[in-house]
């Protein structure tokens, strides 16, 4: 049921009570970063509108809950991909899952639940040609038919089709959340659960992705080293310090993608410092002297500036910046907070 969905009761309240009172949308459209229950939500979504109890949820247990959840509902339809796009297809292609063929059943009645439905993820991966045929069944859709886009940008789906939906947000999760899954679901340790919550971004199959990459390993190494960076010759030192943990992790972009997980960590520890919380509520709390020590230096303007510097590094990351001016971008940043403090504008950009 809906109570495997962690941390999205907002959406989940509009499709329980959409589903009691009768009144379910054709489409919808979910939208949110990876990771953060999208999928989930419409698998339940299904459940509940096929199962055999009727009272607004999935009981996981009658024939249509455990064929949806084996993926063998026969009116549950997800098109089929040509690398990563959802193309139209050709009406003569049979056997296959092309959009044009799944919108000829929908005209039939259902096979075995009450409803059919079309699961779209990614919503933005549908080419114009196929776009624009779904809308057309958007527009007149057939009979006990609902529709379920999922996207993580809702500027990249055609407006027309958004306009025919019901738009459904999925914010990012709270830490608290990541890390009562990961405990709860996957057995992992409180602690590691917390430090993984934190590098998350709010998603649980990133902090998923982090344990499966052991991204933590060497994160006191990591930790001392970014530590260190504000002081004297910062390239000397990244160039040492890469070619150090280069061997204990691997490649150089790897290590650079963990100091960038590692730092987005350590911000939230200087903030925390920085407002005066406990040793005891940091992630890295091993090296608390030192991160308070920092903190009382750059005080809470100068621990603001140091997270806008470390999206700034993570947004470099994203779009393939050289790793290694980014680690030197960091390094200088850090640097002159050290030396000057936060400036006015922050310093939030860099070319």
């Amino acid at each position: 049921g809906f109570d495997r969905v962690y941390g999205q009761e907002r959406s989940i309240s509009v499709l329980q009570s959409a589903l009691t009172r009768d009144r379910v949308s054709s489409a919808y459209l979910f939208v949110g970063p990876p990771g953060v229950g999208k999928n989930l939500t419409a698998i339940e979504f299904v459940k509940a509108l096929n199962c055999e109890g009727r009272d607004g949820n999935g009981c996981d247990e009658c024939a249509p809950c455990r064929l949806i959840d084996s993926g063998e509902f026969p009116d549950l339809y997800a098109p089929d991909k040509q690398g990563r796009r959802i193309v139209k297809g050709n009406s003569g292609e049979r056997g296959k899952n092309t959009l044009v063929n799944i919108i000829s059943r929908l005209h039939y009645p259902a096979v075995m639940g009450r409803a059919k439905v079309m699961l779209l993820d990614p919503a933005d991966a549908l080419t114009p040609e196929a776009g624009n045929m779904l809308l057309k069944t958007l527009e007149e859709p057939p009979r006990n038919t609902h529709f379920v886009l999922i996207t993580t940008l809702e500027s990249s789906v055609l407006p027309t089709i958004v306009s025919r939906c019901q738009r459904l947000r999925f914010p990012p999760l709270p830490p608290a959340e990541v890390s009562r899954f990961l405990v709860a679901q996957r057995d992992i340790p409180e602690d590691l659960a917390e430090r993984l919550a934190a590098a998350s971004e709010g998603s649980i199959a990133r902090a998923l992705d982090l344990n499966a990459g052991k991204v933590l390993e060497q994160r006191l190494e990591i930790v001392d080293f970014l530590l260190a960076l504000p002081q004297n010759d910062v390239s000397r030192r990244v160039a040492a310090s890469l070619r150090t943990l280069s061997d204990l992790v691997g490649k150089e972009r790897e290590v650079v993608e963990r100091v960038g997980t590692i730092a987005t960590m350590l911000s939230r520890d200087l903030l925390s410092a920085s407002s005066g919380l406990a040793s005891e509520t940091l992630l890295f709390n091993e090296r608390a002297s030192a991160i308070h020590s920092l903190a009382r230096s750059w005080g809470r303007q100068g621990a603001l500036a140091f997270a806008t510097q470390v999206r700034e590094f993570a947004r470099g990351l994203r779009h393939n910046e050289n790793p290694k001016h980014l680690l030197y971008f960091l390094g200088n940043e850090m640097a002159e907070l050290s030396a000057h403090g936060a400036s006015p504008a922050s310093r939030s950009t860099h070319a």
